[in-house]
């Protein structure tokens, strides 16, 4: 396998790791019996994650690209 052929499925393999976790941090928290006693005291701000990903995917495609 080229280096390139090996570098492009390694960013396919870390934008799809990206999507998942991305798709993750959208879906609702699990109810708790105690709200308080969970560890997620916030909410997850789904648009600056969704920019936040698309530019690291952006970096990382840039630098194995060379």
């Amino acid at each position: 396998m080229s280096d390139d052929i090996e570098a492009e499925a390694a960013a396919a393999r870390l934008e799809q790791a990206l999507e998942r976790i991305a798709a993750l941090a959208a879906q609702p928290a699990p109810a708790v019996a105690n709200p308080a006693e969970s560890a997620d005291q916030g909410q997850v701000d789904v648009a600056a994650l969704t920019g936040r990903l698309d530019a690291l995917i952006a970096e990382l495609r840039g630098v194995l690209a060379g």
